[in-house]
């Protein structure tokens, strides 16, 4: 999974820094580069990343200013302050600010302020993630418990939730679900989702793709090749 990041810095030399040490940090992308508060709160009117990076001494409004306002914009990226100023640290935390990192930063403080990021991300989703999803046929609803599921799979355009033999049907798209569900179900395909915690193996396939199989289920699910590469990486290999 690849999480996403605004830089808000009115100088270009640190948004440069910023952008050369997050392109080794093969889990985040980085979404826009804005110089204002102004201009952030503009974008965020088209789109919300993961995660602000966030300067304070900045003309107009600066940042602390831009946390305190961030609630009106309907915002809930996460806000890691890169500064070279400690003496705002009480106020951005105050503020619920996730992380508040000095210049001049190095790649490894970097990383540390995003992976807490990232675990903070996680906490939250999994209070709010569905336990179950609702499968309808007829008149007849079922509650598929989330964790049963081995892989979420599309055929003639229905989206089929397979829970070891039994398949049943779901009307929420994959691009929907993909929002939804646990950070171990990824995307493995256009038309695939997976659980990893109930993967057997993974098959070497042509073209660099990986044929999945299941702990309790006879299906084989074979990735795209992105989406082999993002279940490597998931799993370490």
């Amino acid at each position: 999974m690849v999480n996403t990041l605004f830089i808000v810095d009115d100088e270009y030399a640190s948004r440069l820094k910023l952008t050369q040490l997050i392109r080794a940090l093969p889990s985040w992308r980085i979404e826009a580069e804005l110089k204002s508060g102004e201009e952030l709160f503009q974008r965020l009117l088209t789109s919300q990343p993961d995660v602000i990076l966030l300067d304070i001494n900045m003309p107009g409004l600066n940042g602390i200013d831009v946390l305190a306002q961030l609630g009106q914009h309907h915002c809930n990226s996460e806000v890691v302050f890169t500064t070279a100023h400690s003496r705002y640290a009480v106020e951005a935390f105050d503020g619920a600010a996730a992380d508040y990192v000095l210049k001049p930063i190095s790649l490894e403080r970097l990383q540390l302020a995003l992976e807490r990021v990232a675990e903070r991300r996680r906490l939250k989703q999994a209070q709010t993630l569905p336990q179950t999803l609702i499968s309808q046929v007829g008149h007849r609803m079922r509650n598929v418990k989330v964790e049963d599921i081995d892989a979420i799979i599309v055929d003639n355009g229905i989206q089929l939730a397979h829970c070891g033999a039994q398949t049943y049907p779901l009307d929420t798209t994959l691009t929907e679900l993909e929002q939804q569900l646990p950070i171990h179900f990824l995307r493995v395909h256009r038309g695939a989702i997976i659980n990893r915690l109930r993967l057997r193996e993974a098959e070497r396939w042509l073209n660099g793709r990986l044929l999945l199989r299941f702990i309790h289920s006879e299906l084989e699910v074979l990735t795209s090749r992105n989406g082999a590469r993002q279940l490597k990486r998931h799993l370490n290999v």
